[in-house]
């Protein structure tokens, strides 16, 4: 496979974020998930989308939010890491989380830091490998349903 090409995405290729964002969330429908979608970007400055492609197809994304938090500081959080399922262990996955590594730097970061669903241990895996470890719990009280 040749090296990917990783850059943030445009507004032509949200229609191919989408895509990858439902192989991800499949319990939510397309619409609600282009409308969160298209709210993150619109009222979130500080939230970037990227991809990483492959022969001008988008084949991963990843969101990234740049934020400060007083135990930390300035970190870089990656969100929605998705990878086309066919294309899934082919090292894209590692590919994009480098890079936004390397963006993290750039942006003067303290960390980079993920959630992953307790039930994603290959993503554990791939995470791990890259140098993550496990601090804490992500705890959440669902107010309602997540799909509206």
């Amino acid at each position: 496979m040749s090296l990917p090409e990783i850059r943030k995405l445009v507004p032509e290729d949200y229609a191919s974020a989408l895509a990858l964002l439902c192989h991800l969330n499949p319990g939510i429908s397309e619409e609600v998930l282009k409308q969160r979608f298209e709210t993150i970007l619109a009222e979130h400055g500080h939230y970037h989308a990227f991809g990483a492609f492959l022969d001008g197809k988008l084949a991963a994304l990843a969101g990234v939010w740049i934020a400060t938090k007083v135990w930390c500081g300035k970190y870089l959080e990656l969100d929605n890491l998705v990878v086309d399922p066919e294309l899934r262990s082919s090292g894209l996955g590692s590919a994009l989380i480098r890079h936004l590594e390397e963006l993290a730097r750039a942006e003067d970061c303290n960390l980079v830091v993920l959630d992953s669903y307790t039930s994603n241990h290959s993503s554990h895996r791939l995470y791990h490998r890259l140098g993550f470890e496990i601090r804490g719990f992500h705890f959440v009280k669902p107010l309602g349903p997540l799909d509206r």
